[in-house]
């Protein structure tokens, strides 16, 4: 009875000794794990950070340019329009392509809760459609739409076609978008499918 005991001893003692090491492993592996995941992000943050200001201080010159320009136009009340018109442009694609990214954060927080339902084939589409459609509508809301006239007489015509590329281009990103979203629609049809004929994978 002694020795079975003593034999109880030792076994629990390697027992949790092996244990205390693997869980010390286990920790540090995912310690560093965790810095990386949060290295990358704090540097997405600061790379998106920097296309911003860069942004603001390419519209900040474009607008000063305007200005100046718009100045020397003889009917001012021109000149307010296009003025208008420069800024409001810009306005329309940061609402809109801001919108567009709101929507892709819903779609791949339902694509999260759809992951443990539907095949690997339809998650991986709609996570390819998805991360598709984000980089072109991060593109589009880092383009600048201020007018850039080259004279009062050609103005009206010159910011018109300002225009039309604004509503071009945000056609173009917002099919990415339509793409992506029936995408995530199709996995959650899988998913409904999957789930009246008993398989969810």
């Amino acid at each position: 009875m002694t020795k079975l005991l003593a034999l109880l001893v030792v076994f629990s003692l390697v027992f949790i000794s092996t244990y205390a090491a693997y869980a010390k492993e286990s920790t540090e592996t995912a310690a560093p794990r965790k810095e990386k995941i949060q290295e990358k992000i704090e540097v997405r943050k600061e790379t998106i950070k920097q296309r911003v200001e860069t942004k603001k201080e390419n519209m900040a010159t474009r607008a000063a340019a305007l200005k100046d320009k718009l100045k020397n136009f003889r009917d001012q009340k021109k000149a307010t329009a296009a003025a208008r018109i420069s800024e409001n442009l810009n306005m329309i694609n940061d609402k809109q392509t801001s919108q567009m990214l709101k929507h892709l954060d819903k779609m791949t927080s339902i694509l999260s809760k759809l992951e443990a339902k539907v095949s690997s084939a339809n998650i991986a589409d709609a996570k390819a459609k998805i991360a598709s459609a984000e980089a072109a509508v991060k593109i589009q809301a880092e383009n600048d739409y201020s007018l850039v006239l080259s004279s009062e007489s050609k103005a009206k015509v010159e910011a018109q076609a300002i225009r039309q590329k604004l509503h071009t281009d945000l056609k173009a990103v917002r099919q990415t978008v339509i793409d992506a979203k029936q995408s995530v629609a199709a996995a959650i049809r899988a998913a409904r499918e999957g789930a009246k004929n008993g398989t969810t994978r």
